[in-house]
Formats: C-alpha cells, structure tokens, sequence
C-alpha cells in the first residue's frame, strides 16, 4: 500500500537514443506555508475562516491560501444566517466564502448546518406540529445545499448536518427539532441531504473531550459527566459517546446515509485525548472520521511561557498525525489560523486564549512548525539528464535476399530514425524548461 505522502512523489523516466537513462533528485525549496506540505500528503488540512477578513485584509487571505487546502465555515450557514425569516433565504455570506474557496482551488466543509444553537426566533417560537417542522427542517436542507450544488458544483465536499446533539451525560439534547418532531429529526435531515447532493460527504458533528464537555455542562446546567482525556479514550468509559454511538449505530442500521462523524476538539488538558484510540468507534461502524475545530487554548498567563507553546506545539502535532496515519481519516481542521482573528468571541469567560497556530501578530507559533515536521518534507522531484547521442542516427542496411545491400534504399529509414530522435529530444528539453519554470512559480 502507498503512503499518501509516497503516492506525490513524481519520477521521470526518459528515452534516450542509446536507451533508458537514470534520474537524478533535485532539490525542492520549501515554500513558507504548509499548503504545499498539505496537498503532497493528500490530506484535507482546513481552517474556519472569518470571512470579512478574508475580504478586506490582503495578508489575512495570504496567510490563510499559504497554509490550507481546504476552507470551514464558521457560521455563514447558519440556520438564522441564511433564513432569518420564513422562505426568506440569505446566502451573501455563504457564497463570498465559498467564491473565495474556488477562485483559491480549496474544497469547501460546511460547519453546523442543523444544530440547536443559531436558530432564529421564528422557529424556536413558532407553533408547530410534528409535520409542519418536518417540512420546515426538509425545505430548508434542501434549499441551501441545492444552492451550493447549483452556484458552485463540487466546492462543497462535506456538510455537518447535524452537531451537537447530545448532552455530557449522553442524552439527546432537547432543543426545537427533538420537542417537536422527536429524535427522527436526525435521520430526516441526513436523508434530506443526501437527495440535494448525491455526492458530499454527509457528518455527525460533536465534541468529546473534557475541557469542552465541562464547558457545556456548565453552561446547559446537565449533569457533569467526563469527557475524553488521555487516559480516558474509549468510547466506553465516555457518556456521551456511548449516546452518540448508540444513535449512529442505529440509524445506520435504518439505512440513513452517513458518511462519516466529525470530532471538534478543544484542548486544555495537560493530557490530550489520543485520538487515534479513541476514534477507534467510528472505524467500527465503517466510517470516515474527521478532526474539526482543533485548537489548543491556553491560559492567558500562559500564552508566552515555552512550555505552555510547547505543550500546544505537541497536541497540533500528535492529532495531526493521528489523522495522516489513519486509513479512515483524511480531514484535519483547525477553528482558524491566527489568534489575530480567531473565527469567534472568547467563550472561556476571559481565561483562556492564544488557540492557533499564528500569533496576534500572524508569526507561526511552534505549532506551526510542529506540524510541518509531522508532515516532512517534499518529496524531491526528480529531473532528468538527456544525453546527446554518441553513435550515428543512422541504422543498419537492411540485407535483400541476394545477400546484397543497397545504401541508397536505406537512406529514407536513417533520415527518418535521426529526425524522430532530434524532436524526442526537444519535446524532452521542453517538458523540463516548463517544469521548471512551474516549480519556480509555485514556490
């Protein structure tokens, strides 16, 4: 089996007049971000990004095209963003931002397309039956990822279409959709999804680990319930990913088409969850996983102490690489890139910041290089020497049945054979010049 970073390695082979000559490697300059890195590994390595900075500041969007292949939205496509009103749809957010991921060559991960947070007052207060939300909760599923398809075919590669379902201690979360319709609202809005786009990976969307577990224990008033730590990585030992896991399991069964389960990740402990055990469970139930959100916040009395940057620097790295060694894994997303402008408001209450892998100042933080080093280097590309012919382009007489040869009939072959070789030559000389030229450009 290749390795994804053995499958970008390129090898030219070329024909000389004599035969086959060898290749040589040549070296390859490092450019200053990890997109390059990114798309030899071929890996999806993504950051949320704050669109208005996108928009009006130049080393923003510099910073950002230099260092990802892949775009997350934040909350441009959130429910109350794109319909704040009844049928009244809003996608100026949306498309600049997904418009800038195309014109970039980047795919595009819709974030929080049905969540229980986001929602505008007109469905949270309206009175329903379980039918007339349904409708509500198809027609809008339907309406958004239909226009995607439909303004940009192929951008969007994955949706979350459902997050944050359950509580800490493992229960559904009782938000609008659930009171309403009951917990079919997830397998009607995975079903509605994949019939607006047959061809997008299709997510469930949670966070497991302890710090923000506790978060949202403290903040929805549930029962405090652990959360995944290093120590504690299997699904088993968590509540709330025996609930998810129960009720993917179960859909699955139903035949509703999941592709894969998103796992956010906010890290604050000293021990980080080893992700590569404790996605173990979606492998199970033969799903894709990906890492989404990623970031490492540290206290703000911290946030220049080198320990603290190196205990950020090695969590980047040991969850990236726990997804470029998984087989079921190929997507890494990070919630933003510099803390100049993290995606969204501090919601630590002022005790934790400096999350990402850029300063406020956008210089990379050893995070930075840490994950480069997870990725290594380029492979070298090789190039090609073509040694000019040493023996006459001319080929032997043919010999006529009478034994004798005749030099005069065998002229056409020899100008043939020595035109063919001299043009093999130059397509050669030619092929390498741009080449080059290529390499110089994208570095």
């Amino acid at each position: 089996m290749f390795s994804r970073r053995s499958l970008a390695t390129a090898l030219l082979v070329t024909a000389t007049a004599g035969g086959l000559c060898a290749t040589t490697p040549a070296a390859v300059a490092q450019t200053d971000g990890l997109r390059p890195l990114a798309d030899a590994s071929g890996l999806n390595f993504g950051a949320a990004v704050t669109i208005g900075a996108v928009t009006t500041e130049p080393d923003y969007r510099e910073l950002v095209v230099a260092n990802v292949n892949m775009v997350s939205t934040v909350d441009e496509v959130d429910f109350g963003i794109v319909q704040p009103e009844p049928g009244v749809f809003d996608f100026d957010r949306g498309d600049a931002l997904v418009e800038f991921a195309e014109q970039e060559s980047m795919p595009v991960r819709v974030h929080g397309l049905i969540s229980s947070d986001g929602l505008p007052d007109w469905v949270v207060n309206g009175t329903w039956t379980a039918e007339t939300l349904s409708e509500v909760l198809r027609d809008h599923i339907a309406t958004v990822i239909g226009h995607f398809v439909d303004a940009n075919p192929g951008v969007v590669t994955q949706w979350d279409v459902v997050d944050d379902a359950f509580l800490p201690d493992g229960t559904p979360r009782n938000n609008i959709w659930r009171q309403v319709i009951g917990d079919d609202y997830i397998r009607i809005a995975f079903e509605a999804a994949r019939a607006a786009d047959p061809d997008a990976l299709l997510f469930y969307d949670d966070f497991f680990d302890d710090f923000a577990v506790a978060q949202d224990a403290a903040a929805s008033g549930a029962a405090i319930a652990p959360g995944a730590t290093a120590d504690r990585s299997s699904c088993d030992d968590i509540p709330k990913c025996v609930g998810v896991r129960g009720m993917i399991s179960a859909l699955l069964d139903a035949g509703v088409p999941i592709d894969g389960v998103g796992l956010q990740s906010r890290v604050a402990s000293p021990a980080p969850v080893d992700l590569a055990t404790f996605a173990g469970w979606v492998e199970e139930l033969g799903l894709q996983w990906a890492v989404t959100e990623f970031d490492v916040p540290l206290p703000y009395t911290e946030i220049q102490n080198p320990e603290s940057l190196a205990f950020q620097a090695e969590a980047y790295a040991s969850a990236l690489g726990a997804c470029i060694e998984a087989a079921s894994c190929d997507t890494f997303v990070t919630w933003g890139i510099t803390d100049r402008l993290p995606p969204e408001p501090d919601n630590t209450g002022g005790s934790f910041g400096g999350a990402l892998w850029f300063d406020v100042f956008d210089d990379p933080k050893p995070a930075f290089d840490a994950m480069a080093a997870v990725f290594g280097p380029l492979e070298p590309v090789t190039t090609t020497t073509v040694e000019a012919p040493t023996t006459s382009l001319t080929t032997p007489a043919t010999t006529d049945p009478g034994g004798t040869a005749d030099p005069d009939d065998n002229a056409p072959i020899a100008l043939m054979v020595g035109v063919g070789a001299l043009m093999l030559v130059g397509v050669v000389v030619l092929v390498l010049r741009r080449r080059a030229a290529g390499g110089r450009s994208a570095s």
